[in-house]
């Protein structure tokens, strides 16, 4: 992992720029993972599909749970309980006939999920999961193409936030500046995004081999 040392505080997305550049190597691992390659292709087949929300299922639990549980012993700017993705995930899954209780494997992440006990870990694992919102629009939009699925129909999550997916990011940016001027809260940050990159790619992993 790349971390920024004391670079100039004076550009608006210093803290964009430090978390792309930290998280690069993993960003591109995980965008050619198995589970995710071809998912805007109309060859793409639901089974993967099905799996890989299974995997979002367990993984997001186990994020969200620290997200929220952090942010409710501290006065956080960015409210994430108005962001949260797991149901959406549930209403997908729920579409699909698929319980991801019932896999007939290991439901905890073999991978532990990254901790959320500062206000850099908080940004660095926000930056990853609603950065995946944008990425989300364009698959959103394959799958209703080539599959059929929608917002109200199994494509639920890539749907995210729909018409407002700009606008909450450019919110997750401006809080992010706030830890501009902390050099020890901004190399937590890039900790905790890398940590969370390599956490989604262990865990499709364990479910691309299940």
């Amino acid at each position: 992992m790349k971390s920024s040392a004391t670079p100039p505080y004076n550009s608006k997305q210093a803290v964009r720029e430090a978390l792309r550049d930290a998280t690069n190597d993993y960003h591109k691992r995980l965008n050619q993972h198995r589970l995710l390659v071809g998912l805007t292709q109309p060859g793409y087949s639901l089974d993967p599909y099905r799996k890989l929300l299974t995997a979002y299922y367990h993984l997001y639990q186990a994020l969200e749970g620290r997200l929220i549980a952090f942010q409710s012993s501290k006065d956080c700017q960015l409210d994430y309980s108005q962001r949260v993705k797991l149901p959406w995930i549930c209403r997908d899954l729920a579409f699909l006939g698929v319980d991801p209780l019932a896999s007939g494997r290991e439901t905890t992440p073999s991978m532990p999920a990254p901790s959320v006990t500062s206000i850099g870990e908080y940004t660095g694992v926000l930056y990853v999961i609603e950065g995946s919102m944008l990425g989300g629009q364009l698959i959103s939009r394959s799958l209703e193409s080539y599959h059929g699925l929608n917002a109200e129909a199994g494509a639920c999550f890539y749907r995210g936030y729909g018409h407002d997916t700009a606008l909450m990011w450019q919110d997750f940016l401006r809080f992010a500046e706030n830890i501009a001027g902390d050099a020890h809260q901004r190399v937590a940050a890039e900790r905790a995004a890398c940590q969370t990159f390599q956490f989604f790619i262990k865990v499709l992993d364990d479910y691309e081999y299940s």
